[in-house]
């Protein structure tokens, strides 16, 4: 596959790896000028090609509705033969990151760090689940990291709607369950085709457990051992193995492993909320607590956000107090009122500490200088042709463009300088191209 150029349009570069349905390649994606992610599906053994297709159709149709800063996107997707095989592929979003397995291989996370990737993970399944898409498949292979601390959750090639109809059923192929047997919840490993979200919330006990401890819940000598005891057997606590574990977060982990879905949390938005509340309480109360900022968790997740959402909710918190205390009398006022210079207090420490990370990551995320972030022409020369819109763009977009990819700020003259040099190049390119 390497130098093929697929549906005259993407270049096929290099091999990244290879999954449940097939491989994925980078490529480059030469009428937008931009590096992409290339699935490449071959019919597999004991699927025939029309079972394939319909799987693949299945899987572009549910992944593109997906849209979010914790998923992969999906661009595009289309059928070509190579060597003579029909070839299906899908163009996604080729991300800079490197798989969580890969992460926890090199050492085990602080408890607040992996907490903070399930944070990211149950927010993507919050939105997959509003739309009636399951994974089935959740592991850290399917978990990318990025250099910003951003999770992305891919491969949703294994994911179902729910409340599937007969034919649609049919996709899953008889007595060989989807999933991962490390990470696969009780009701998979049973075949069962009627699973439902809470299948990936328990998946994702396995991957923080995993993280948390540094090994899964479950181990064993072949799959089916593994298998058996996601059925049967009862998980040791997590704070076995993690000295000075919360007790909020080692009750999480056991519930997202309870064996009867009904058990288990409700839904992903209510781990989201468990484990952003941990995170700030933590970060706030414990001496020398934790502070993960941008290039932890990346910047939508930050803990400056974390620790101002709860000293709001903790405002309320006391609001609804004082509220309360106006009906009783002098004795319960006056126990109310000093609940509210305890909660100020904590506020004022929630605003300390939100004014000292919102400086950080002001440092971290700031206007950086060229020489700091030492780019070079090729850089700059990058930006200018992904800035054309049927036009060169003017100094004014070009700089603009360059703030939003390398959050440098150019001067308008050094902009112009910048343009009339690029456009020079470009034009002397294209005549190039056009003698060749």
């Amino acid at each position: 596959m390497q130098g093929v150029l697929l549906a005259e349009r993407f270049r096929i570069s290099d091999r990244l790896g290879a999954g449940g349905v097939g491989q994925v390649w980078a490529a480059q994606d030469e009428r937008m000028r931009r590096e992409v992610a290339v699935k490449v599906v071959h019919p597999q053994y004991g699927m025939d090609e029309a079972e394939t297709h319909a799987r693949f159709q299945r899987e572009v149709q549910l992944a593109g509705q997906l849209s979010h800063r914790n998923i992969v996107t999906v661009h595009d997707w289309g059928e070509v033969s190579v060597d003579g095989r029909p070839t299906l592929f899908l163009i996604m979003e080729l991300v800079q990151g490197v798989p969580l397995h890969r992460r926890l291989k090199e050492s085990m996370p602080a408890w607040p760090l992996a907490a903070g990737w399930a944070v990211q993970i149950a927010e993507a399944l919050h939105v997959a689940h509003r739309q009636g898409v399951v994974h089935r498949d959740i592991k850290p292979a399917n978990a990318l990291l990025t250099p910003d601390g951003t999770v992305k959750v891919l491969d949703f090639g294994v994911a179902k709607f729910m409340g599937d109809t007969i034919g649609a059923r049919e996709l899953t192929v008889t007595g060989t369950p989807l999933g991962s047997p490390p990470y696969m919840s009780p009701e998979q490993t049973e075949g069962d085709r009627e699973i439902d979200h809470r299948s990936d919330l328990y998946s994702l006990g396995c991957l923080l457990y995993h993280a948390v401890t540094g090994r899964p819940p479950f181990t064993g000598t072949n799959q089916w051992a593994v298998l058996r005891q996601h059925m049967e057997a009862i998980p040791k606590p997590p704070a076995a193995y993690v000295e000075g574990l919360p007790v909020p977060l080692n009750d999480l982990i056991l519930g997202l492993l309870a064996k009867r879905p009904e058990n288990r949390p409700a839904d992903a938005a209510t781990v989201y909320e468990a484990l952003s509340t941990l995170l700030a309480d933590h970060a706030v109360t414990e001496p020398g607590g934790s502070i993960l900022g941008v290039t932890q968790l990346g910047d939508s997740h930050s803990m400056s956000g974390l620790i101002l959402k709860r000293a709001w909710e903790l405002r309320a918190e006391a609001e609804r107090t004082v509220a309360e205390a106006e009906k009783l009398k002098a004795e319960a006022i006056r126990e109310a009122k000093r609940t509210v210079a305890v909660v100020r207090r904590e506020l004022g420490v929630f605003v300390r500490r939100a004014e000292k990370l919102d400086a950080e990551i002001e440092r971290i995320t700031g206007r950086a200088s060229a020489e700091e972030l030492q780019l070079s022409e090729e850089n700059y020369y990058l930006v200018f042709r992904q800035s054309i819109n049927g036009s060169f763009p003017t100094a004014r977009e070009f700089g603009d463009n360059v703030e939003a990819v390398y959050g440098v700020a150019l001067e308008e003259a050094e902009s112009k300088r910048m343009v009339s040099r690029f456009s020079n190049r470009l034009t002397a390119e294209l005549e190039e191209d056009h003698i060749a």
